[in-house]
């Protein structure tokens, strides 16, 4: 949900030729992507879940 609501606040943003803040939430989609995917499209459980691998 999270995802679909940033991809749509970064087209709003384009939209309205706002394009420092629509690189912004681009940045902010990428790293959430990035944490729940990791590189190798896996989600990585601790760091959705918040915690630190022992």
């Amino acid at each position: 949900r999270e995802l679909k609501r940033l991809e749509k606040l970064m087209l709003e943003h384009a939209k309205h030729l706002e394009f420092e803040k629509a690189a912004q939430v681009r940045d902010q989609l990428n790293l959430l992507k990035e944490q729940l995917f990791g590189a190798n499209g896996k989600a990585d459980v601790y760091a959705i879940a918040g915690h630190k691998a022992a």
